[in-house]
């Protein structure tokens, strides 16, 4: 039973060597000071790192106020694409901190959070 479970727990590990791999090229977007009742959009490059196909399933802003836009076909590996993010500031003055996550076929991490920050003036 121990081998058995050995053996699991390796080709587990070993798989997981040859799979495709999220890479974000930050970890967050920064808007600086933006006017009332404006859009912004900025974009975040998307790398697949590994040697296997990924694909985003989701790309969710925390709120109905940012809007990503993301491709829908996969990633080669090697390859990069863009995801754009809109944010709309609204009427309310003051900073904001946004997150937005991506849903992957990346084995080791499926879900990665990135944020957008600012003020809105």
């Amino acid at each position: 039973m121990k081998k058995l479970m050995f053996v699991g727990v390796f080709a587990l590990g070993f798989s997981s060597l040859f799979a495709q791999t999220l890479s974000l090229e930050k970890e967050e977007i920064q808007f600086g000071n933006i006017k009332l009742n404006t859009d912004v959009t900025s974009k975040i490059k998307v790398t697949n790192t590994g040697d296997k196909p990924l694909i985003l399933k989701s790309v969710v802003g925390s709120c109905g106020c940012t809007v990503p836009e993301y491709p829908t076909t996969p990633i080669a590996p090697g390859s990069s694409a863009n995801i754009t993010v809109k944010y709309s500031s609204g009427s309310v003055a003051g900073d904001f901190n946004k997150s937005v996550t991506i849903t992957s076929n990346d084995p080791a991490s499926s879900r990665k959070i990135f944020r957008i920050k600012g003020k809105a003036e």
